[in-house]
């Protein structure tokens, strides 16, 4: 029987866990991510809306990727917004991403705006996830890509511990602090796929990634 789900709070307030989730090398995860939507998802140029950018990481990777890509990146946290305005302004990338503060779940941008929306390890952090997804849905254009991933929640707390071994680049105590709650806090790809549907969402492909994650994916068609 899989845990039961544990909250953790919506937003990471404080700068030291800002911080602390910035330290953890990602730069694979995201140029993987990044890949899938090229690859995958077919994805080849447009406007690309993240919900729940944090520091940037997979803009970034995805600017880097596909060159016509131009992104608005949502974050509620100052703490995040700070850290990705650093980041882009690091990379020479303000032409092409766009920080704008807000709530994924409400982003009072225009409805079918986007070309294609992601969102990466947002979910868990909603308590009700429902309007994550209606927004996610109501943002991207007919026929327009769609990619949500996030964490899976564990079966038991052995699994819980072992996937807190494994991962690479979670070094510190904090670091897997934050990883454990996040985990905890997940939803299982089947709960994932039912708050899809309820969102309209009924065409998306939902996987199971590795030993930790869930994906719903619709390729980016052409206009």
């Amino acid at each position: 029987m899989t845990l039961k789900r544990v909250l953790e709070p919506e937003l990471i307030e404080s700068e030291a866990d800002a911080l602390e989730y910035a330290a953890i090398d990602r730069a694979e995860v995201s140029a993987a991510f990044a890949d899938l939507v090229a690859d995958e998802l077919g994805f080849r140029g447009g406007s690309v809306i993240d919900l729940g950018a944090g520091p940037c990481d997979i803009p970034l990777a995805i600017c880097r990727r596909i060159k016509g890509a131009k992104i608005t990146a949502v974050e509620l946290s100052p703490a995040m917004l700070g850290l990705a305005a650093e980041n882009i302004a690091r990379a020479r990338l303000g032409g092409r991403i766009t920080l704008l503060r807000g709530d994924a779940k409400r982003t009072k941008l225009p409805a079918g705006s986007f070309d294609l929306v992601i969102c990466n390890n947002l979910v868990h952090h909603f308590s009700d996830p429902y309007p994550l997804f209606c927004e996610a849905a109501r943002l991207c254009r007919p026929g327009g890509g769609l990619l949500l991933r996030d964490l899976r929640r564990p079966r038991t707390l052995a699994e819980l511990d072992g996937h807190i071994r494994r991962i690479a680049g979670v070094n510190t105590p904090r670091q897997q602090q934050l990883l454990r709650n996040s985990l905890r806090a997940a939803l299982t790809a089947a709960e994932a796929g039912v708050y899809a549907r309820m969102a309209g969402l009924d065409d998306l492909i939902l996987k199971e990634e590795g030993l930790k994650h869930w994906q719903l994916q619709r390729a980016a068609g052409r206009r």
